[in-house]
């Protein structure tokens, strides 16, 4: 009795160990074979892709979007832009499957709005990532906004040193 149980166990540990080496092989071959699974199916039976939005868009993070998904409109998904988006120079960085290149191309959604220029609306692709940075005048009033706190510090210093002699 106990060597059947002590043989059922070893059967079980023996199948476990198998079946955890199978399924490292299996996984790291997937991640050799090139890209990873670029599509996934929606609710709907519609086919989605994935597309990370970074920056200054009011929810940035992962979107699962269809297929001929275009900038705008996946910029809509993401809330829109905010009021301090640079839009004449959002970035899409586009990783290339040949190889583990990538490029980066500049769109200009402001031509877009106002033109209605559909070369400035590309299509997206599967793990493509839209960068949009803030305006000229956001960097500007961040470096002053820190100036001030700087020299609130250094007022606060030099307040506690002249009270610390008396007031003279």
């Amino acid at each position: 009795m106990k060597s059947a149980a002590c043989r059922m166990s070893m059967i079980i540990i023996v199948w476990l160990v198998v079946g955890q080496v199978c399924g490292a092989q299996s996984m790291s071959s997937a991640l050799n074979a090139g890209r990873a699974a670029q599509y996934f199916l929606g609710n709907q039976d519609q086919v989605l892709m994935a597309i990370n939005v970074w920056g200054f868009v009011h929810v940035p993070g992962q979107y699962m979007v269809p297929l001929e998904t275009d900038l705008v409109s996946l910029l809509s998904y993401a809330g829109g832009p905010r009021e301090d988006a640079r839009i004449k120079r959002i970035r899409v960085v586009r990783t290339l499957i040949e190889g583990d290149s990538s490029s980066v191309i500049d769109i200009d959604v402001k031509s877009y709005v106002d033109t209605g220029n559909l070369q400035q609306n590309p299509v997206l692709l599967p793990g493509d990532t839209v960068v949009v940075s803030g305006t000229t005048f956001y960097l500007v009033t961040k470096v002053f906004e820190l100036g001030f706190r700087i020299a609130m510090i250094v007022q606060a210093i030099y307040l506690a040193q002249w009270y610390s002699r008396g007031g003279r």
